[in-house]
This record gives C-alpha cells, structure tokens and sequence, in this order.
C-alpha cells in the first residue's frame, strides 16, 4: 500500500494488448448537461432498452448515504438519478427509486434535505430502511452467507446502481459494487463489517447484482472518503453492465490498480466480473485521457477494525440491553458534516442566502449570522451567494 496522499502509475493502461475483451465499459465527459452525458453513456454499451423489457420493475439505487448535496462530493446528482429514471422510463419500465442511508443517517431527512421528492415528483421514492426486511441465505457465499434486504431490491426485476466516484476509508474506493450495501436496513450493514467486509461485498453482490452500474462522476471525493474527504470535479460519467469492470474502470480513473482493492479483486478471483483493465472495452473517453491521482485515505486498516469493533459492540448493547448507539455515532459524526461558513470581507449584504435559507436559520445583523442549530445543511445558501461569501466547512460548529 502506497503511503497516504500518493497514488500509482497508471500501469500503461494506453499500452495495447490483444486480447479478448469480456466486457463493456463507456467514459463520456460532461460537456452539454449531465442528463445528456449519461444518455450518451449508456447508449454507447447499448442502451436501456437492450437492457429492461416493458413493464419490468427497476430499482434505482443512488448513494445518499447522508444529508450533503453532491458539489461537496459525498451523494449521487439528482440529475443523475433523474437521467437513469428518464432512460427507464422510454424503455417502457416502471422506476422506483431507493436508498437505506448510512449506519446512523434517517434515510427520509436526506430526501427532505435534498429535496428528492420535488425532483422526482412522478417517481416512486422509497426509504428502504423501512422497508419490508426478508432473511436470505446467498448461495455460495465465503464470509456473508445470510443477511435481511429490504424486499423491494429482491423484487425488482433489475437493478441500476448510481454510486458516486469515491474513495472510502476502509475499502479503498466505494463505487457500483459497495453501493449495493444501501439494499440493506441500517442493523444489517454492521453484519457486513462483522463478517469481513471486502468479501461480504463480493457476496451481497452474488445476491443483488446490478445489471447496470452508472457512476456519477460529476464531483468526486478523495482522501478520506466516503463522507469527509475533498471534493473533486470529474465531469465524468462512467457506464457499464459489468458491475465488476465498471468497478476497475473506475478504480482506474482513480489511479487504482486492481490488487489495490481487495473486494476488487475477490470478484474478479470469484468469477463475479471481469476485473482486468485489458480486457474491457472502453467506449468513449480514453482511461489516460481522464484519470487522475486521488488522494489515498488514511489508515485503512485501522477504520477497518474500528468498524467491526463499533458494530460487534453495538450489536451486544443493543440485544442485551436495548441501547442502541446509532443516535451516538450520529451525534459524534455530525461533528464534521458540512456547514456554511461566511467570509466577511466578501460578504455585501445582499440578503441573498436569507432568502435561500428554508430552516430560517440565517438572519441578517450587521452580517449575516447563521445558527446552526437551526442549519439543515443543506448547504444552498452557498449556492445562492452571488459573492461567494459562503464556503463549505467541515469544522465542528462551535469553531465556525
């Protein structure tokens, strides 16, 4: 493992190699609109209606794992979502959108605070946390040989997975393969951790494979990803049917080369997917042409081990004593959510992101003051600020 912050070569990923391609993976630059990029993308591996029959349900599952909007990096674009919803759609399919949030998060406070339900008014949205649960044992499985989905992943006749380009703490990057973890109701992803999670990923996706993996490459994040590390602009949507290849693709995109990425290559050792570079087809954009070194986050292994540790505690405190530490765990990361912080000296008054303010958590004094007690997070004062007084902060409130 290289040290923090560095990233690898790219492994000659230009050098051609003659070899059977298994699989298909397309790369489009965001350059007239991202619905347009992602139509482009997936008619380049053949289109939606090579993929869905009329009337099939089509579960899709972006990555909402908490309440940031998707120019700080941590959640799918709406327009991403509304893309796959569309493409659905004129195939004939029904759509359903659905997410269960991250270990701690109310998956219905991130749709309110992202506002998905008025983006996607003529869709079916589900919280599938509070979804019927069903007990299933996944055949072959090595180390997640039993685990409760959320029924409407086990019904729907096929899957679209959204994820956003990531790195992730203990996984090294989150993309189609780990985004299927949000089939799961908040208690059943400890299992995951408990059992080993590089290849309880690789068994979740025996159970619930996507037939389309549809990685929203708009804004990414590196570092110490999934929730907290640096956003990235990519302008990058990746598509493919493979969830595996999607995988390393996108990993490579990121500087990663597949034995970097244990669940990576347990798919590929596994016979999930195809997870060598050369022999994918890459439609569109060239990897080189668009890859850039993420920042690699810190301390793998020991997020790894503080993960299992937390969950196996929390799986004791709550079974024999009904204490449940999700509301902690919540409480402790809030600390570091995103906030609006205000720059004085660019501020002109403008009343501008009072206006945008939906919680009424800003009022305006000599300058606009913000109460985050009140602040939802949403963070679209800082959109709304002309002058570009209002940045993103990730500082405990108190500091701000």
């Amino acid at each position: 493992m290289e040290a923090c912050g560095a990233g690898p070569g790219l492994n000659d990923l230009s050098r051609e190699v003659k070899v059977d391609k298994q699989a298909v993976v397309s790369i489009v630059k965001v350059r007239e609109g991202i619905r347009r990029a992602v139509r482009e993308a997936v008619d380049l591996i053949g289109g939606m209606s090579s993929l869905v029959s009329n009337g099939d349900k089509v579960l899709i599952k972006p990555n909402f794992i908490r309440e940031e909007p998707s120019f700080v990096g941590t959640t799918t674009n709406i327009e991403v979502v509304q893309a796959a919803v569309d493409l659905t759609k004129e195939a004939g399919a029904q759509a359903i959108v659905g997410e269960a949030s991250g270990n701690q998060y109310d998956t219905e406070d991130i749709y309110r605070n992202l506002g998905l339900r008025e983006s996607l008014n003529d869709v079916e949205v589900l919280d599938l946390d509070r979804d019927e649960i069903v007990d299933v044992r996944i055949k072959g499985a090595r180390a997640l040989k039993e685990v409760g989905v959320a029924r409407t992943a086990l019904e729907a006749d096929f899957i679209v997975s959204v994820p956003v380009l990531k790195t992730h703490m203990t996984t090294q990057i989150t993309l189609g393969m780990k985004n299927m973890m949000g089939v799961l109701p908040q208690r059943e992803k400890w299992k995951m951790h408990i059992s080993g999670l590089h290849q309880a990923i690789v068994d979740l996706n025996r159970l619930v494979k996507p037939g389309l993996v549809i990685i929203d490459g708009t804004v990414g994040m590196e570092g110490l990803g999934p929730t907290i590390g640096t956003p990235v602009r990519m302008d990058l949507i990746i598509a493919g049917t493979d969830v595996v290849a999607v995988e390393a693709v996108g990993a490579a995109v990121m500087g990663y080369s597949p034995p970097e990425v244990k669940h990576l290559m347990l798919a590929g050792q596994q016979g999930l997917g195809v997870n060598q570079i050369e022999r994918i087809e890459i439609r569109g954009e060239r990897i080189e042409d668009v890859a850039r070194r993420f920042k690699r986050p810190c301390g793998s292994e020991i997020f790894l081990i503080w993960g299992a540790f937390q969950y196996r505690v929390g799986r004791f405190l709550l079974t024999h004593f009904g204490y449940d530490i999700r509301p902690f765990l919540k409480a402790f990361s809030d600390i570091y959510v995103t906030k609006p912080k205000l720059n004085r000296e660019l501020c002109t008054r403008c009343g501008d992101c009072l206006q945008a303010c939906q919680k009424g958590a800003i009022e305006m004094e000599s300058y606009p003051k913000i109460d985050y007690g009140r602040c939802s997070k949403c963070l679209r004062c800082v959109q709304s600020c002309p002058a570009g007084a209002l940045s993103v902060s990730r500082k405990p409130a108190w500091m701000l």
